[in-house]
């Protein structure tokens, strides 16, 4: 009896080490091979950067991309067959000049060739977005292909912000764009008498000087607008000693939005990667947002950053689920999103035969059905294989699911879900609050 309960306690922390050794063999997805498209291949990298002057109208080469809008700071990806086009980015690399990407607005099956393979009819001006983002070339490598002549494989990076004012077609087959650039409309600061301080502090109050933004800011003068924003917030005399309350000019405070985002973390996933300035934080926001590309193309037409940011939080508030943009059953839901990459959970990749898609990136989805035997070729998630998935409800192609090959890495699974296939829906008797 002493001996079966002495082996009884020499087996137990056995299963307990082997479980730790377990867990210390797990290792954990790096997130920064995403970002950098390594399916692509080697590329001959192009770090210029090409910035133009905000509400000038400069003539530059247009490129149409359908079902994509691109935001500054943003990667596209793209494949590009068409001979044309590759004469075109030759041009561009060579000279360091920026390319225009505008959104191609037809949806008919005859018109569609995002390959940019040759043989497609050239959009007409009402057929483009009226808004676009400039793209320097970042990475390009030029190879043979099966089924052209040549094929080209791009990386674009997302600079300016354009209103395109009129397009002209080449006799070659090229198109260019009579743009103007967009300005930032930064708000103003807030003038020392509509300080959000009571007057008896006002004057002597160092927020001030943080509210306008003067140079001599220190250090000190942060912690004293925190100490005096602490004050406020805790003050129910602050409304009615203050020309502004305290809530309006906390609404477009720049801190604030940066608080409200941090909240939305678990959408977000890499908040703590969030820029410091406003135009910055604009941009990190809106092209991580899984909506239509209306919507992303209202976002992109708005000069203040500021309200670009509202209005992301607006539309995040307002979304529970993401729904099939055919049928409108369920698919997944606002909590089950995280980042598999640095770019965000939202970010674009690109097929070999040149289509390119806005994937996400969830934990959790269902009403959906595998189709087709798994791949590790040409996979965008390193270590991971990927899998067809279909809705359950209309049949109609809603992503992949990738599974990881290596019994060590985590997640061992996931969904990437492309952007087109699904539509933002709150939940059933929930009311969308007004903005």
């Amino acid at each position: 009896g002493g001996e079966g309960g002495g082996g009884e306690c020499s087996v137990k922390p056995d299963v307990k080490k082997k479980k730790e050794d377990k867990n210390a063999t797990r290792r954990w997805f790096d997130v920064s091979l995403p970002a950098r498209h390594l399916y692509l291949g080697e590329l001959e990298e192009d770090g210029h950067t090409t910035v133009e002057e905000e509400d000038t109208t400069p003539l530059l080469p247009l490129l149409c991309v359908p079902n994509r809008v691109l935001f500054p700071g943003e990667t596209l990806p793209m494949h590009i067959y068409n001979p044309v086009i590759i004469q075109m980015l030759r041009e561009v690399s060579a000279r360091g000049k920026p390319v225009c990407i505008c959104t191609d607005q037809r949806t008919g099956e005859e018109d569609f060739d995002e390959g940019g393979g040759g043989g497609r009819r050239r959009p007409n001006m009402s057929e483009l977005a009226p808004f676009g983002t400039t793209a320097d070339v970042v990475g390009i490598r030029e190879e043979d292909s099966l089924w052209y002549s040549s094929c080209v494989v791009v990386k674009f990076l997302g600079r300016q912000r354009f209103q395109l004012l009129e397009s002209f077609k080449r006799m070659n087959g090229l198109m260019d764009g009579r743009v103007k650039i967009l300005p930032e409309e930064l708000l103003p600061s807030l003038p020392l008498h509509l300080s959000p301080c009571p007057p008896h502090v006002r004057g002597s109050c160092l927020a001030t000087q943080m509210l306008a933004r003067s140079p001599e800011c220190t250090v000190h003068t942060a912690v004293q607008l925190q100490r005096c924003r602490m004050r406020m917030q805790n003050s129910r005399l602050s409304d009615s000693l203050c020309q502004v309350p305290f809530w309006v000019f906390k609404l477009y405070d720049t801190d604030h939005l940066r608080e409200r985002l941090m909240a939305e973390q678990q959408f977000l996933a890499s908040s703590a990667n969030l820029p410091e300035d406003i135009v910055g934080l604009s941009y990190w926001l809106t092209r991580r947002l899984p909506v239509d590309d209306k919507s992303k193309l209202h976002l992109l037409s708005i000069n203040c950053p500021t309200q670009r940011v509202i209005k992301g939080l607006q539309i995040l508030n307002d979304f529970s689920l993401l729904c099939c943009s055919d049928c409108d059953v369920e698919i997944t839901r606002k909590e089950h999103i995280f980042s598999m990459s640095v770019d965000g959970p939202l970010a674009s990749y690109v097929n070999p035969g040149g289509h390119v898609h806005d994937t996400l990136t969830v934990v959790e989805s269902t009403n959906l059905r595998r189709q087709g035997r798994s791949s590790t070729e040409h996979s965008w998630f390193p270590g991971y294989k990927w899998t067809i998935l279909c809705c359950r409800g209309c049949g109609s192609h809603k992503g992949w699911c990738f599974e990881s090959t290596k019994r060590q890495l985590v997640p061992s699974k996931f969904f990437g879900l492309t952007r087109t296939g699904l539509v933002p829906r709150a939940l059933p008797g929930t009311a969308q609050r007004e903005s």
